[in-house]
């Protein structure tokens, strides 16, 4: 059976800035990539897109999600349709409940999402964080939802900042990143992590611009955190999962 990665996200663009070299290696190595994505990203930036009401501009960013996706080479995105910016306030539980589920049903053995950092301490991805922890412990329980069999992935990976990351996405949180335990060597992936970059055209302030920016997309590595088993200062890690044939 292939190994299976599950990756979710706050917003369209964030699994291809943080993840997008692995996510795409681990594809071409036969893995079976999922995607889910909470919100639409309609409260980002517009740039050109200005004139589009909230909900055209939520239906461009899927669009460009599931472009990026197809760069990637993984799995179509899968929305929980949260609203941006409101994830903590509207959506914990039901997005909670959701994620069970989607793990139960996908059998990951890995997931990925953000560590309590949020990489820039947005407050959707310091919910997200909480909340896919919180799944990934509860889709493993019996009492958590009875018409489904209890399922839990066998690691829990946190993606951390990385040079392909915007400059402008800094922390405006006190909360430090958690330590680096795995180092993903993604030389050979960064084009199409490029190509799926450029698919965010909406997102052009983020996409990288000069040499120097778009050689840290091209020859880079992507940084992650094993919070499940956790993560005792044994050394370095340079995979996530084995190579599926």
């Amino acid at each position: 059976m292939k190994s299976r990665i599950l990756a979710v996200f706050a917003h369209p663009d964030d699994e291809t800035f943080l993840a997008g070299g692995t996510l795409a290696k681990y594809a071409a190595q036969g893995c079976e990539v999922f995607l889910v994505c909470a919100t639409y990203g309609e409260g980002g930036q517009r740039g050109e897109y200005g004139g589009l009401t909230a909900e055209e501009f939520a239906r461009l960013r899927q669009r460009e999600m599931e472009a990026a996706c197809r760069a990637l080479g993984v799995n179509q995105p899968v929305f929980l349709g949260c609203a941006d910016r409101r994830l903590a306030r509207e959506c914990w539980d039901s997005a909670t409940a959701e994620m069970i589920r989607h793990i139960r049903t996908l059998k990951p053995d890995v997931v990925i999402t953000f560590g309590p950092d949020g990489i820039s301490g947005h407050p959707d991805h310091v919910a997200l964080s909480q909340i896919v922890t919180s799944a990934v412990w509860g889709a493993g329980l019996r009492t958590a939802d009875a018409n489904s069999a209890p399922f839990r992935p066998t690691a829990l990976y946190y993606v951390l900042r990385s040079a392909a990351v915007p400059k402008c996405c800094k922390s405006s949180v006190p909360v430090a990143a958690p330590p680096v335990t795995t180092v993903i060597d993604v030389d050979g992936f960064g084009e199409r992590k490029l190509e799926a970059i450029r698919c965010y055209r909406s997102q052009k302030h983020l996409q990288p611009q000069d040499a120097e920016s778009v050689q840290a997309v091209l020859r880079g590595h992507e940084q992650f955190h094993r919070a499940v088993p956790a993560w005792r200062g044994e050394g370095i890690e340079d995979r996530l999962v084995a190579a599926s044939g």
